[in-house]
Order: C-alpha cells, then sequence, then structure tokens
C-alpha cells in the first residue's frame, strides 16, 4: 500500500504575546449556528451556518467580503447544491474544494467539488466507509505537500472521533487514512483539526477530562505520529464549547464559541457564534541556529536490503558511514546498470553525507551550549520484500545512523542521548510510502534495485531537530 509522508519544521523563534478575542458582528453571527470560519484571501471569507427550518435540518455555506474591516455582504455561496446540507469548507486548489456532506441517514461523508463540474459531487475513495462517521475536513501544505486531517469514528482509532490524516499525491489522489495518534486522540472526542503553516502546530478541539469546559482548543507540535503531547490554549477556552480554530496569517484566525454572549434564541449556549482572535507580540530570541535548520529535511541513503541483507532483526551493528562507503564503492555497478547513477551519487548520495557531517557539527555545538532536542528520523524501504521485512529493514537503518551518531565527534553524542538531552524520535514506515513507480519484482533487477526510483526509495530521513 502506498502513502506519502510529510515533514515539519519548529518555530525559530520565542514570542511575548497577548491574545485579543472578539466577536463577530450580527452580520456573521445570528440565533442559529456558526462555525468553520475560513478566510481565503484578504477580502472573502467562507463559512457555515446550521440551522431548523419547519423541523428540517439544513446546513448551508456562506460567503463573505471584507469592507472597512468589516465582514459584510453575506450571501449563500455557489457551494450550495439542492437537497445537500454541506459544511466545513476546505479548498485543495483553486479549482478542487472538499466538504462533509450530511446525508440523509445522518452519516457525514467527506465529498470532493470540482468547480469544472459545478453540479458533481464525488466521494473520495478510501476516506468513506459505510457506517462509519467522517467529517470536518482541512487541508494544509508544506514543502509542495498536500496533507488532508479529517474526523472519523472509523476503526483503529483510540475511543469516541478521532483524528485521521490522509496524503494527497501530486495527481490529487488521497492516500488510505493514518491515524494521528495517541498524543493526538484519545478516549473522548478529538475534532476541527486545522495545521498551522505559520507555527507548524496542530491545533484541535477535545472533551477530555484535563480541559477547562466543554469542547477545549488543543495544540500539538510535530508531523503524523511524531506529536508533543498537546498543550491547552487556556487563555482562549471558555467553560463552553471552543472548536473550529483557523488561522489566516501568523497572528490572526477564527473560532466557533457558545460561550456567555454568544447569540441564542430558544436556549442559552445552544448555538456557537464566529469569534476573531488576533496575538500582538515581538520576537525576543532565536531559539535554534537557522543554519541547522536548511540542511533539514536531510535523506540518507542505502544499498538494496543493507545493511546486513537477510536478516529479520531491526537492529545493526554497522554505521551510517560504513553503509555509505560500501554502498559508494558500487558506483561503477549501478552505473553500467542505470546512466542516471552517477550523478545520484556524487550529487546526491555524496552530498547528503557531507551535509549530515555539517549538520552534527552545529548540532553539537548547540548541545554543548546547554539545549536540549528532540531529532525526529523516518525510515523506508523499497518494495522488493514483504511488508514486516521491510518494517524491519527500516529500523535497521535508523539504527545504522543512531550508531554513527553515538560515535561521532570521539562518542561525544552519547552523554547527551544518556542524559537525555538529546532524544531520538523514529518511526519506521518500511514499503508503505514507497512510489507506485517503483518495480516490486525481484527478477527485474534493473528497475526493482538500479532504477533511480528504487534507489530514491531505500532511505533514511532526518526530518526535524526541535528544541525542547
Amino acid at each position: 500500500m502506498k502513502k506519502i509522508v510529510f515533514i515539519i519544521f519548529m518555530p525559530l523563534f520565542v514570542f511575548s504575546q497577548q491574545l485579543t478575542i472578539k466577536k463577530l458582528t450580527d452580520e456573521v453571527n445570528s440565533k442559529n449556528a456558526e462555525f468553520n470560519f475560513m478566510q481565503y484571501n484578504d477580502t472573502v471569507a467562507f463559512y457555515t451556518v446550521a440551522r431548523e427550518l419547519n423541523g428540517k435540518f439544513i446546513s448551508e455555506i456562506f460567503e463573505l467580503n471584507l469592507v472597512n474591516a468589516l465582514w459584510n455582504n453575506k450571501q449563500l455561496s455557489k457551494y450550495n447544491p439542492p437537497s445537500k446540507n454541506l459544511a466545513n469548507i476546505t479548498f485543495l486548489d483553486s479549482s478542487v474544494t472538499l466538504f462533509s456532506i450530511i446525508e440523509e441517514d445522518t452519516i457525514s461523508s467527506i465529498v470532493l467539488y470540482n468547480n469544472d463540474k459545478i453540479d458533481k459531487y464525488v466521494k473520495i475513495p478510501n476516506l468513506n466507509f459505510n457506517s462509519t462517521y467522517n467529517t470536518q475536513p482541512s487541508i494544509t501544505e508544506y514543502n509542495n505537500q498536500k496533507v488532508l486531517y479529517f474526523v472519523s469514528d472509523r476503526k483503529g482509532g483510540y475511543g469516541g472521533l478521532d483524528i485521521w490524516l490522509s496524503m494527497i499525491d501530486k495527481n490529487g489522489n488521497f492516500g488510505i487514512p493514518i491515524n494521528a495518534g495517541v498524543y493526538i486522540n484519545s478516549e473522548a472526542d478529538e475534532i476541527t483539526p486545522f495545521y498551522n503553516v505559520h507555527d507548524k502546530a496542530l491545533y484541535f478541539s477535545s472533551n477530555r477530562l484535563d480541559g477547562k469546559g466543554n469542547f477545549d482548543i488543543y495544540k500539538s507540535y510535530g508531523a503524523l505520529n511524531l506529536w508533543q503531547e498537546p498543550q491547552n490554549m487556556i487563555s482562549m477556552n471558555s467553560q463552553k464549547d471552543d472548536l473550529y480554530l483557523t488561522f489566516f496569517d501568523s497572528s490572526n484566525g477564527f473560532f466557533s464559541s457558545n460561550r456567555e454572549g454568544s447569540t441564542y434564541s430558544n436556549s442559552e449556549y445552544c448555538c456557537n457564534d464566529i469569534y476573531s482572535f488576533k496575538y500582538s507580540g515581538e520576537i525576543v530570541s532565536k531559539s535554534i541556529n537557522p543554519e541547522i535548520m536548511d540542511y533539514l529535511p536531510l535523506n540518507l541513503f542505502f544499498h538494496n536490503d543493507e545493511p546486513d541483507s537477510s536478516t529479520s532483526s531491526a537492529l545493526t551493528s554497522m554505521t551510517y558511514k560504513e553503509a555509505y562507503i560500501s554502498y559508494f564503492k558500487l558506483k561503477n555497478l549501478y552505473s553500467s546498470k542505470n546512466m542516471e547513477a552517477n550523478f545520484f551519487f556524487s550529487n546526491i548520495l555524496q552530498a547528503n553525507f557531507n551535509s549530515l557531517n555539517r549538520l552534527l557539527d552545529l548540532l553539537f555545538i548547540e548541545l554543548n551550549n546547554g539545549k536540549s532536542f528532540e531529532l525526529q528520523i523516518t525510515g523506508y524501504a523499497s518494495p522488493l520484500h514483504n511488508i514486516k521485512y521491510n518494517k524491519n529493514l527500516s529500523r535497521r537503518r535508523i539504527s545504522s545512523f543512531i550508531n554513527y551518531l553515538t560515535q561521532y565527534n570521539n562518542g561525544n553524542f552519547s552523554k547527551y542521548i544518556l542524559t537525555k538531552k538529546l532524544i531520538i524520535n523514529e518511526v519506521s514506515f518500511g514499503e508503505s510510502n514507497s512510489s507506485n513507480y517503483v518495480s516490486d519484482d525481484v527478477n527485474d533487477k534493473k528497475n526493482s534495485i538500479y532504477s533511480i526510483d528504487a534507489m530514491l526509495e531505500r532511505k533514511i530521513q532526518i526530518v526535524d531537530l526541535i528544541l525542547k
């Protein structure tokens, strides 16, 4: 099964900030429920309004314009087909938009809307299953990799509603959903995810027991299942429901809440309104040498079934330097099979090994200055052999890097690892993220071993370095 990995960076600065929260005007808010306010550009925003009319539930998406610093000109958007209840708008690109749609049986399914085919609403393969609840899509992009976060009660979760993600390839295909993991999800409900590209954190709401109210807003730094412990956004939360947080830029955004002061008709706290927020403050200090971040993410490559071929062990005594040297010695063999191999060996394999050494030199200086870090690293394999074997092969590749790290600079990194000043967070993906273009035919070595596509799959990636 093929999926794609995405990468993340932590903010390089520390801020001293103040938070200002304002309820939007009656042009936006009403006695109905308003949520999922998504500012599209400097002057246009979309959001969802849910109401009851003659005993029938209606959910529609409205459009607004920003005029003289106020949101006005409320009107039904073009994204409202007859007899469909749409909510939770998010944009894949200029022509493709996603929503959740409430079916007649009240089961929510994520659908795809194409501007070029205005009346066509298509359920996305892989994401929707019968008798499961799939809703609240939110798309983000980093380094040209698009990611869809959404909410589901499908099997494989931690209880209640969980946050899941799906990688989107360059052709717009959605990968098999991945649970965001135990640091994001709990036995309670986790909903309304939004990944903020400005501070590299996932914002979501949860009704877990440690909250301030019913649903509280949390944030966690990381990506995929490499998350840190979530932080409760205490200054933003109330004793009621606070959800659907979105950012428009690094300091401005919106959320939905039924806190005291929200507009209602018959029952207080029944209906959410839209609130804006603004962070203000100044940068006070840098936290990580920016030259380090210039090297990330860094890919380190391996020969087929190395290190330690034909073993199911997840560990190796070989260092990455040894694996690199043995691989580089095969340059002439690879070049005889593939004319592109010369460029790979000199400009990718060798260049990245040199970058690794420079990265480690800079990291050691930072550690020596008293800082503590988490190093995130992922391992991969080409699709040769079976899934379990490739998982362990990926772990061996990570193990060879750790061996090299502990021996580098006369073994001086070891003390920082032992004292947990340097924590290594590793994830093995095996072949699960490999490209569909890579051959898995053991008899087709030209394509399954010596092709550039196959060579690029056999790697580990130093994804990020996070200041603790």
